[in-house]
Protein backbone atom coordinates (compact mmCIF):
# COMPACT_ATOMS: atom_id res chain seq x y z
CA UNK A 1 0.00 0.00 0.00
CA UNK A 2 1.44 3.42 -0.91
CA UNK A 3 2.53 5.58 2.03
CA UNK A 4 -0.15 8.24 1.44
CA UNK A 5 -2.92 5.62 1.51
CA UNK A 6 -1.41 3.94 4.57
CA UNK A 7 -1.30 7.26 6.45
CA UNK A 8 -4.86 8.10 5.37
CA UNK A 9 -6.07 4.77 6.76
CA UNK A 10 -4.22 5.33 10.05
CA UNK A 11 -5.75 8.79 10.43
CA UNK A 12 -9.25 7.47 9.61
CA UNK A 13 -8.83 4.76 12.25
CA UNK A 14 -7.60 7.29 14.81
CA UNK A 15 -10.57 9.54 14.13
CA UNK A 16 -12.99 6.60 14.29
CA UNK A 17 -11.48 5.69 17.66
CA UNK A 18 -12.27 9.15 18.98
CA UNK A 19 -9.10 11.13 18.33
CA UNK A 20 -9.68 14.79 17.55
CA UNK A 21 -7.60 15.51 14.43
CA UNK A 22 -8.56 19.18 14.46
CA UNK A 23 -6.04 21.81 15.45
CA UNK A 24 -2.31 21.39 15.26
CA UNK A 25 -0.41 19.14 17.61
CA UNK A 26 3.10 17.82 18.03
CA UNK A 27 3.62 14.91 15.64
CA UNK A 28 6.51 12.55 16.50
CA UNK A 29 8.49 10.91 13.68
CA UNK A 30 10.71 8.01 14.79
CA UNK A 31 13.93 6.98 13.07
CA UNK A 32 16.52 4.32 13.86
CA UNK A 33 20.28 4.40 13.35
CA UNK A 34 23.18 1.96 13.68
CA UNK A 35 25.26 4.20 15.97
CA UNK A 36 25.15 7.30 18.13
CA UNK A 37 27.18 9.45 15.74
CA UNK A 38 24.66 8.90 12.93
CA UNK A 39 21.73 9.53 15.27
CA UNK A 40 23.28 12.72 16.62
CA UNK A 41 24.02 14.04 13.12
CA UNK A 42 20.43 13.43 12.02
CA UNK A 43 19.07 15.06 15.19
CA UNK A 44 21.18 18.19 14.60
CA UNK A 45 19.98 18.43 11.01
CA UNK A 46 16.32 18.12 11.98
CA UNK A 47 16.73 20.73 14.71
CA UNK A 48 18.12 23.13 12.10
CA UNK A 49 14.83 22.59 10.22
CA UNK A 50 12.71 23.52 13.24
CA UNK A 51 12.04 20.07 14.73
CA UNK A 52 12.72 19.19 18.33
CA UNK A 53 14.74 15.98 18.52
CA UNK A 54 15.52 13.41 21.19
CA UNK A 55 18.18 10.74 20.84
CA UNK A 56 18.16 7.57 22.88
CA UNK A 57 19.76 4.17 22.86
CA UNK A 58 17.21 1.38 22.57
CA UNK A 59 17.58 -2.29 23.42
CA UNK A 60 17.86 -3.84 19.96
CA UNK A 61 20.51 -5.84 18.18
CA UNK A 62 20.39 -3.80 14.98
CA UNK A 63 19.72 -0.07 14.63
CA UNK A 64 20.15 0.50 18.35
CA UNK A 65 19.77 4.31 18.36
CA UNK A 66 16.42 6.05 18.00
CA UNK A 67 15.74 9.68 17.17
CA UNK A 68 12.30 11.17 17.59
CA UNK A 69 11.89 14.34 15.54
CA UNK A 70 8.79 16.27 16.60
CA UNK A 71 7.05 19.24 15.04
CA UNK A 72 3.80 21.07 15.65
CA UNK A 73 1.52 20.67 12.62
CA UNK A 74 -2.05 20.04 11.57
CA UNK A 75 -2.18 16.22 11.35
CA UNK A 76 -3.41 15.86 7.78
CA UNK A 77 -2.42 13.01 5.52
CA UNK A 78 -0.63 15.46 3.22
CA UNK A 79 1.41 17.06 6.03
CA UNK A 80 2.35 13.78 7.64
CA UNK A 81 3.24 11.99 4.39
CA UNK A 82 5.35 14.90 3.10
CA UNK A 83 7.21 15.19 6.41
CA UNK A 84 7.68 11.43 6.75
CA UNK A 85 9.20 11.19 3.26
CA UNK A 86 11.43 14.22 3.81
CA UNK A 87 12.76 12.96 7.15
CA UNK A 88 13.27 9.45 5.79
CA UNK A 89 15.51 10.89 3.06
CA UNK A 90 17.50 12.82 5.68
CA UNK A 91 17.78 9.70 7.83
CA UNK A 92 19.08 7.65 4.89
CA UNK A 93 21.85 10.21 4.41
CA UNK A 94 22.97 9.28 7.96
CA UNK A 95 22.61 5.48 7.57
CA UNK A 96 19.17 5.52 9.23
CA UNK A 97 15.58 4.83 8.32
CA UNK A 98 12.08 5.93 9.27
CA UNK A 99 10.30 3.86 11.91
CA UNK A 100 6.81 5.34 12.06
CA UNK A 101 5.00 8.36 13.47
CA UNK A 102 2.39 9.20 16.06
CA UNK A 103 1.05 11.82 18.45
CA UNK A 104 -0.65 12.04 21.78
CA UNK A 105 -3.86 13.90 22.43
CA UNK A 106 -4.86 15.00 25.91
Amino acid sequence: MPLFEENAAILRNMEAAGSDLGPSCSVDFSHVFPDQASADAFARETEQEGFSATVEEVDCREDSWEVTASKNMVPTCENITYTEKHLHALAQAHQGRADGWGFFRT
